[in-house]
């Protein structure tokens, strides 16, 4: 099914599982490398490691490919460096012996850390969005390309260094991905970026809740819980379902609610408190327009249950069973439940059961995606086997394989079921309809797929079908190979532009990181070379100095990595130097330091930068939109203490701002997420629910 360009993507992502054992390997032999050579083992070991953590985290990407691929070149080069400085251990003892060559080694780590970083942001919405502009993106991308080839030459690893023709290459993807991005933003609405232009605090509050369960720290959440009389009996359709349990419809504020039975708080392997919190995210996920909105829990005929948003057509299978849909609004219906999709992988959430049976459809044809089993909102795995007969059809190849370390469920494997339900939209019958789960495996495995025989149509349906069909073939890749749900929607978007009539739109139808741990112990006995100069202590040596309020070390250990132009170094010399930490306080010099590590992108930097312009001491005139432009990107970028003063500033219209009270709540609520009490007293007293979006 690949092309050729696939065959070659494929083969080069494949070899990342052989260069995790490398990474293994080179560690063991590391440890024999023995003289000069041992002062270097500690940051040899940490390369090594950290190679191994980029390595996942670019399997994991789901935006901007080819930056993280042009990057990743770059990865490659520092795993060949580490093995050459092990296999020519003996040439370049001389040179371990050099102060000059040992800074350059601590650059090489540093650029290594900031690669690392980068693509972690920019292969999420939520990094992404940090940056002030796409200006930004490629000032960044640029400067860690130089910083790396300077870092290799000093190295005396010139031979590795990109020539011109890649240079080329590398800025095409980063345009390209830069220019996708771009559109995507714009045109992906689903309520994901607000009308500020920043992403949704929800989908950060999300992440916040996420983060106290996955760290046992879940307390005070609670489910809005709904009173039985405040439901009311509807004027038709009492009830939907052909066996038990039935779901019950009723009326809630106006609005038509679907009643699905459940004893959620039954479950005795799970925490209650847990599953509250969990509730309260599925609640939050109504922030989307593609997911089926859950307002709480109550009882009715004494039974609990769980409230949904009415849904009157019922399930996508249903429709497209019972009714003839338009190529057209097919269309308008994948690409809303790729929408749908997007904000639910932004909270780094999956649904890990995509396919039509999942997704309710109101009369307007609005695709809302449903059926999520609560404790899906935060591990990989994908179903209890008994189910599995019932899921199969839509599972990606890698979910089906035996192992004894069976494959994460990741966005890829959601992205194939999304390529199986869209062939199941088309073709309206469900997928390898005759075929056992043994059929299907072997068939699925060995790189076959349903097969896509088009009804011929008009001009306009043909053109509808040739463009499904290169969407479906894409997401039907195997996970190497797979496009990402950014392309699908950009794709779906397009083909929807294209055949826009306004009489045929959305009408009522009648690897784990190695650990060190696994190492084996074979050390040889060697002679010890003692260094002509003292060693930079790691830029960690220096925070553990600080918290034991060893300022004199601390401040050494900042000062030199600042020197050797390591960015966090940077900013840790300024917070000691505007705090007069064991140096003669310099506020104005501190303001620089922030300014260069804000701009690139370090949360605690953009506060401490934000209000050090309100002294004037720092030489800074006051500019109230460039305080709250770097104060927005702290509070975005998670910092607490920014979210407070933000909220705080919109909410009471402070330093003169223009008042904003939606927005300043926003951003209270997230502090108050984080435990702020300051955040937690202002919306006490104004009886704002921090969990449910409205007031008590």
């Amino acid at each position: 099914m690949s092309s050729t360009n696939d065959e070659k993507k494929k083969i080069k992502e494949n070899d990342i599982n052989l260069k995790r054992e490398a990474l293994k390997t080179s560690i063991d032999c590391m440890m024999v490398i023995g003289n000069a050579m041992d002062n270097y083992f500690p940051l040899l070991k940490t390369v090594t490691i950290m190679i191994s953590e980029i390595y996942t985290i670019y399997d994991n990407a789901r935006y901007n490919l080819n930056i993280c691929e042009s990057l990743m070149d770059r990865v490659d080069i520092a795993e060949s460096v580490i093995k050459t400085l092990k296999r020519r251990k003996k040439n370049n003892e001389e040179n371990f012996r050099k102060l000059e060559y040992y800074k350059s080694f601590l650059r090489f780590v540093d650029v290594l850390k900031s690669i690392k970083a980068f693509i972690g942001e920019v292969s999420t919405i939520q990094g992404y969005k940090r940056f002030f502009s796409a200006n930004m993106i490629r000032k960044k991308f640029d400067s860690l390309i130089s910083e790396f080839e300077v870092a290799i030459r000093e190295l005396n690893f010139t031979m590795t260094v990109a020539n011109e023709e890649q240079r080329i290459i590398d800025q095409k993807a980063l345009e390209r991905d830069i220019a996708e991005m771009t559109r995507f933003l714009e045109k992906i609405d689903g309520n994901i970026i607000d009308s500020t232009n920043t992403l949704n605090t929800v989908i950060q509050e999300v992440m916040i809740i996420k983060k106290q369960i996955e760290t046992s720290k879940v307390e005070k959440f609670k489910v809005t819980n709904i009173t039985p009389n405040e439901l009311l009996d509807p004027l038709y359709c009492q009830s939907r379902g052909r066996k038990e349990p039935y779901i019950c419809k009723k009326v809630y504020k106006g609005q038509d609610i679907a009643c699905k039975p459940a004893n959620i708080f039954d479950d005795s392997n799970m925490d209650v408190q847990k599953i509250q919190a969990q509730l309260v995210i599925l609640s939050k996920l109504k922030d989307s327009t593609n997911i089926l909105k859950f307002y709480g829990i109550s009882k009715v005929d004494g039974n609990q249950v769980m409230m949904f948003e009415w849904a009157e057509f019922g399930t996508l299978r249903e429709l497209y069973v019972e009714k003839d849909i338009s190529w057209h609004d097919k269309v308008l219906i994948a690409l809303d439940i790729c929408r749908g999709l997007t904000f639910l992988h932004s909270c780094d959430i999956f649904h890990h059961d995509i396919r039509c049976n999942n997704i309710m459809m109101t009369t307007r044809l609005e695709p809302k995606i449903a059926n999520f089993k609560y404790s899906r909102l935060f591990d990989d795995r994908t179903v209890d086997i008994e189910n599995i007969k019932e899921i199969f059809p839509w599972l990606a190849p890698e979910k089906m394989m035996f192992s004894e370390h069976p494959v994460r469920y990741t966005s890829k494997c959601e992205i194939f079921s999304f390529g199986m339900l869209l062939w199941e939209l088309s073709f309206r019958k469900i997928p390898y309809e005759n075929m056992s789960v043994k059929q299907i495996r072997e068939h699925v495995l060995k790189g076959k797929r349903e097969k896509m025989n088009w009804i011929p149509g008009t001009p306009e349906i043909k053109k509808i079908h040739k463009g499904f069909e290169k969407i479906i073939t894409m997401a039907w890749q195997d996970a190497n190979c797979r496009t990402s749900l950014q392309t699908i929607f950009l794709k779906l978007y397009k083909l929807a532009s294209q055949n826009d009539k306004s009489n045929d739109s959305k009408n009522p139808l009648p690897i784990e990181p190695i650990s060190m741990s696994e190492l084996r112990e074979n050390r040889e006995d060697h002679k010890i070379y003692r260094l002509p100069y003292a060693l930079i202590n790691p830029l960690e040596f220096g925070f553990e100095a600080h918290k034991r309020e060893d300022r004199k070390t601390a401040w050494e250990t900042f000062c030199a990595h600042a020197d050797l132009g390591n960015i966090t170094a940077k900013y840790w010399k300024g917070r000691y130097l505007s705090k007069g930490y064991f140096v003669k306080a310099d506020l104005k010099q501190a303001c620089e330091l922030f300014k260069v590590a804000a701009d690139d992108g370090i949360a605690d930097a953009q506060l401490d930068y934000a209000f050090s312009l309100l002294s004037p001491v720092s030489g800074i005139a006051f500019d109230l939109d460039i305080f709250i432009k770097y104060l927005t990107k702290s509070a975005d970028g998670g910092n607490v203490a920014a979210q407070f003063n933000l909220g705080d500033m919109y909410l009471h219209g402070k330093l003169k701002c223009n008042l904003n009270k939606e927005l300043g709540i926003k951003y209270l609520k997230l502090a108050a997420l984080n435990g702020y009490p300051d955040a937690i007293k202002i919306l006490e007293n104004l009886e704002i629910d921090v969990f449910n979006n409205q007031f008590r």
